[in-house]
């Protein structure tokens, strides 16, 4: 279960787009008014959802000319969900920048943009466009993301991306970085079924070692799976043993990039 309103406090940074909402989001944030007007004190449930899928169409809810997006919990819900899903790469086909840059209103999205690209689609009539034209529009809507393939290929841009702390790897969560980190070690050492061997002596006066550089994709693999014995082995780690993991994960990988490198050429 992934709560929205915790993955935006956890991982907004002061300079994305996304912070200039910070005020709006959090202010009503442990104050919850269910659809009969009733104040529920405490409780962000409503902010809790169960996978991707649910998140996205939540969002497609919010975009339906029945919805008024502009009450506090709805706009609220936009905001985070959009963050979440700009945050994992998501883009939406029909409108690639809604996600990146969301309106300060809400509505200068749900009604305005979507009426205006079916009108140029031509499914209106003498400006009008039908709820039920609009209603199965935003049914369609379509989802992309943006994931990282690894391929040799792309092997540079993604240690880039870890090495010089790129925004993106910044804006991961801890569990995601771990992940990622697992990932690229893998595709740097895995070939044909066997890891290949370096000679680290030099390099790190052998503090780190093949075994060592093993290992640490053994004790991150957890995060990289979604079964039920992963999701508890997870909890095991306490805040400062992760951030360890991240700052030594990232120095395995600048040494088998680095050593890498030298055994091409």
């Amino acid at each position: 279960m992934l709560n929205l309103m915790k993955y935006y406090k956890e991982n907004v940074l002061t300079t994305d787009y996304y912070y200039k909402f910070y005020d709006q989001i959090i202010d009503f944030s442990n104050t919850i008014i269910n659809d009969n007007l009733e104040v529920l004190e405490n409780d962000i449930s409503q902010f809790d959802f169960f996978d991707d899928d649910e998140i996205i169409e939540k969002f497609k809810y919010l975009c339906q000319p029945d919805t008024d997006v502009t009450s506090k919990i709805n706009t609220k819900l936009f905001y985070l969900i959009s963050f979440y899903l700009y945050k994992n790469e998501y883009y939406l086909e029909e409108f690639p920048n809604i996600l990146k840059r969301p309106p300060d209103n809400p509505s200068e999205f749900t009604y305005n943009e979507i009426r205006s690209k079916l009108l140029s689609m031509g499914e209106g009539f003498n400006g009008v466009v039908r709820y039920a034209t609009r209603r199965a529009f935003v049914a369609d809507l379509t989802f992309r993301r943006n994931s990282y393939v690894f391929l040799e290929e792309n092997i540079d841009s993604l240690f880039e991306k870890i090495s010089t702390r790129n925004a993106r790897f910044n804006s991961m969560s801890e569990d995601e970085k771990l992940k990622e980190l697992g990932n690229l070690i893998e595709n740097m050492l895995l070939h044909d079924e066997k890891f290949k061997k370096l000679d680290y002596s030099d390099l790190t006066f052998n503090y780190i070692d093949d075994d060592i550089a093993k290992d640490f994709r053994s004790r991150v693999q957890c995060f990289r799976h979604a079964s039920d014995e992963a999701l508890e082995e997870r909890k095991s780690f306490s805040p400062e043993q992760k951030e360890f993991l991240i700052d030594y994960g990232v120095i395995i990988i600048k040494s088998i990039y680095t050593l890498s490198k030298k055994q091409k050429n």
